[in-house]
Formats: structure tokens, sequence, C-alpha cells
């Protein structure tokens, strides 16, 4: 999608960390925008200072677990600014606990926010985005984490949900292709977000009794970035239609062990007895 200028542009998440810098990013193209976050105080802040600069700007309440609420944002954003050009499925949260100890109202918080909120923010809005016809993308919010485990952290949960988002988006973006609606899975690296505090925004009856601990990340330490420069990075690629919008080249190593252990199961798999069929003995 090239032409940003004049287009709408909707952001769950959009009240801080990526989400906030996304929609000043859009802003700034000359976009309308739709800042859409479980903390409504905080979308009508970045609404508010988006109108400030001429912007048309709505902020909306919106738990992206609740089907209901994706279909009230959408309903909302085409009575009130008339499309959806560029849909930014961006809302998430971390859970530092290993998975032995997760529990499960930690993966239906996890999962509900950062899996299943990107399909209920597709099934509200693909259907708007075909009847409008035109120029349209879909922007999906992963991270490094839905490409590689990461190690040295203790996020499990997190991870396993990033890896759905990125399947799902890669499937997405084949099917939508010949509708002419492109896809796109930003995978940032660290980022200066209040993220690692997401136990702020979890429900009630999603509480444990001993919630794990929160980290912080501040732009300026070692491999931080500033919210701001993911947002310009996942401008550049919708306009380029890339499948991808990467951040931190400097974990392309961990990448690659990955798909090397995989290229190197392939490989034993095509050697001499190194595959079993259903029909082997």
């Amino acid at each position: 999608m090239r032409e940003l200028r004049g287009k709408v542009a909707v952001v769950t998440g959009g009240g801080s960390g990526i989400g906030a810098a996304l929609a000043r990013a859009c802003a700034a193209e000359g976009m309308a925008v739709v800042a859409a976050d479980v903390d409504l105080a905080a979308a009508e802040a970045v609404a508010r200072e988006l109108r400030a600069r001429g912007t048309r700007a709505l902020a909306a309440a919106v738990d992206v677990r609740e089907r209901p609420s994706l279909d009230a944002l959408a309903a909302r954003t085409v009575a009130e600014l008339g499309a959806c050009h560029l849909l930014c499925n961006n809302a998430g949260v971390v859970l530092f606990r290993p998975l032995a100890e997760t529990t499960e109202r930690d993966f239906a918080w996890v999962l509900g926010v950062n899996t299943i909120g990107v399909l209920h923010g597709v099934a509200a809005f693909l259907p708007h985005m075909r009847a409008q016809g035109g120029e349209a993308h879909i922007l999906n919010t992963a991270s490094m984490a839905g490409l590689v485990a990461i190690s040295a952290m203790p996020v499990g949960a997190y991870t396993a949900s990033k890896f759905a988002v990125v399947g799902y988006s890669e499937m997405l973006r084949e099917e939508l292709a010949p509708a002419g609606i492109g896809v796109t899975l930003l995978c940032p690296g660290g980022v200066a977000t209040r993220i690692g505090e997401s136990e702020r925004s979890r429900p009630p009856e999603l509480r444990d009794a001993a919630p794990p601990p929160s980290r912080t990340l501040a732009a300026g330490d070692e491999g931080i970035l500033a919210p701001e420069a993911v947002a310009a990075c996942a401008l550049d690629a919708v306009r380029a239609n890339a499948p991808y919008a990467v951040t931190h080249p400097d974990w392309w190593p961990f990448v690659e062990a990955r798909f090397e252990a995989l290229r190197a199961a392939f490989a034993a798999a095509g050697a001499p007895g190194g595959a079993r069929t259903a029909a082997s003995p």
C-alpha cells in the first residue's frame, strides 16, 4: 500500500509503546487514525495529541480477546471515518514464567491477547476491507520470539503465541494476495515499551495469586530500540508490501541456527535410512 495519505489506520495496543508510535507515524503520513487500547485513558491521550496536530483521530476501549469488542471497533471506524485501509494488530502482553510453571490462566491471557486478538482483528475488519475495495493492508505484530526460542528469558507462553502469529500471518498473506490485500509481519527485538509490565492489564479473572515479575526495557540499553524506529520500519514494509519487517539484524545468527537445524533434519531425512514412512517395516 504505497499511498498512505488520506487513508485510515486502526492500531490496537495504540495507547503506548509500538502502538502509540505507529499511530503517530501514520498521522505524520497524513492518515486518519484510530487508537484502540484496553486502557482507554492511554488511547485518548494519544488521540488527543494527534488531533492537536490536525489529524482526524479517534480513541476506543478495546479488549482484543473479545470478538464483539473488535466488531464494535470496526463498525465505529467505518461509520465515523468511512473505511479501514491499514489494520495494525499490535496489542500484546508478555509473561515471565517458565513453561513448567505456566498455568492455564496464564495461557488463556497471553494467547488470548497475542494470538486470538490478531484473529479477532482480521475477522472484524477484513469484510469491510473487501467491501470498500482499493488498497488495504494488515500489519500483524509478532516478535523475534516468533522466529526463534529465546533461551535466556522465561517467555515460553509468549513465544508460543508469537510463533502462532507468524504462521497465521504467512498463510493469511497467501490467501489475501489475490484480493490485493497485503499482509506484513512485524518482528521486533528489544524495544523500549511497557510490555514488560503487562501484568497491569491482566483481567482479574485470569490473575494468579503470585504474579510473575515485571521487567523494564529502556531506549539506549544495548540492543533496545525506540518505538519510533520500529514504527518507521513497519511503515516502510507496508509501503513495499514486504512479508516481514525486521528491526534487529543482529538477531539473524540465532534465527539462522534454527533454520540450519531444520536444514540438517531435512538432509538427514533424505539420507539412506534417514526417513521412514508409514509403509516402512
